[in-house]
């Protein structure tokens, strides 16, 4: 399943960012990278986006803003949020705007890949409302 499959990677750290995408394709995912909220605000009606890894600390447009201004625009797209700052309220506001789920960093590659499983196979083709 996965070969069909577009993950969206939003992070502005460029060596996590980059390395997310290498695992994700080396998975057999099609993975597109993408610096801020901000531009993959812009840019993800051009892609299939069949889930989003976001992180959370960004300048500008922060992973949960993300995750409600998607909310909003009834994109139902899963998106899996990663941090270095977990903690229970992150988990809980997460969790409560319908994300799949919150990895800590480093990220394990077992646990990024069942909820990717999960999360993709659960999604209706990848088909995203605007």
């Amino acid at each position: 399943m996965s070969q069909s499959c577009t993950i969206a990677v939003i992070d502005d750290d460029d060596a996590i960012r980059e390395s997310m995408k290498d695992m994700l394709e080396s998975l057999g995912y099609e993975a597109i990278a993408f610096p801020s909220a901000s531009e993959f605000l812009e840019l993800y009606s051009h892609y299939p986006i069949h889930c989003i890894v976001s992180d959370v600390k960004m300048p500008g447009i922060d992973g949960l803003q993300l995750l409600e201004i998607l909310n909003g625009k009834g994109v139902r797209t899963p998106l899996i949020f990663m941090t270095a700052f977990r903690d229970q309220r992150l988990t809980t506001a997460a969790r409560q705007g319908g994300a799949r789920g919150v990895l800590s960093k480093p990220i394990d590659s077992d646990q990024l890949v069942a909820m990717l499983e999960s999360a993709v196979s659960d999604h209706n083709g990848g088909d995203h409302t605007d």
